[in-house]
């Protein structure tokens, strides 16, 4: 499906980026996994053992660093001489309360939900528009276009902020501008948007998990690879034709 396509990913070895990197090699791409944690960069290196030669590339950078990003983004399309797919995926931001947050946490919200979004495309962007082909696909949320129900969240401080609300729906209308104006070039831009993919259940809080269920009409969590197929078909020629689209993956909550 996606033979031999290189693909980039942000946040490649987080929680849902693993399951993201993972996916797109079975899939058959080569795959940059970029990410600041050394250990969970170390645990994609199990992936390769299920194939005959590697597929994933682990690769430490702050893909905040523009410069950095951009050096990486030209050596690897001078080893292979094209990058087919940047998946946007890296999160770095809190979680602050309104009454918590000043004007340096804001900006650093957008710093690590949003901006490198920009500066990582811009990077990719001369190569796609040369070969006249690419897929950008960005990872959303669904508190980009949904406010947080604060009440399910109980005592535990842990609904989305503000800025990650702001800085996800910027994301979506960044996603639908680029794909506008891009499709020129036969580059493809659009959005994945996770609903409740939470790392454990956490037994000590079984009252917020069916706070959270019982909002879900599928009445569970998502699972991390089941988000996953989402990007591998955006990624594919299956999804030649879509482009713009906000794939919103959450078991059906936002229906509601």
């Amino acid at each position: 499906m996606l033979n031999r396509k290189i693909c980039v990913v942000t946040g490649g070895a987080g929680h849902l980026g693993s399951a993201i990197t993972h996916a797109l090699a079975k899939a058959g791409a080569l795959v940059y996994a970029l990410g600041r944690d050394q250990e969970k960069l170390a645990s994609l290196a199990g992936i390769n053992q299920e194939f005959e030669s590697p597929r994933v590339f682990p690769v430490s950078l702050d893909v905040t660093d523009a410069s950095a990003f951009k050096f990486r983004i030209d050596s690897i399309v001078a080893e292979h001489n094209k990058i087919d797919c940047l998946i946007n995926n890296a999160n770095a931001a809190g979680r602050e309360n309104w009454e918590q947050l000043d004007k340096k946490a804001w900006l650093a919200g957008f710093e690590g939900t949003l901006n490198h979004f920009f500066t990582c495309t811009q990077a990719v962007f001369p190569h796609m528009k040369r070969a006249n082909a690419g897929s950008i696909i960005n990872t959303g949320s669904i508190f980009s276009f949904l406010a947080p129900q604060f009440p399910m969240h109980l005592d535990l401080n842990n609904a989305a902020a503000a800025h990650h609300s702001a800085a996800k729906g910027a994301a979506l209308q960044l996603t639908k501008h680029l794909a506008a104006e891009w499709g020129k070039f036969n580059i493809r831009v659009n959005m994945v948007s996770p609903g409740y993919f939470p790392r454990k259940r956490g037994p000590e809080r079984l009252d917020y998990m069916k706070e959270i269920t019982v909002r879900i009409p599928m009445q569970r969590i998502g699972k991390p690879e089941e988000v996953a197929g989402a990007f591998v078909f955006l990624a594919s020629e299956q999804a030649s034709y879509v482009t713009g689209h906000n794939l919103v993956v959450d078991g059906g909550y936002s229906i509601w």
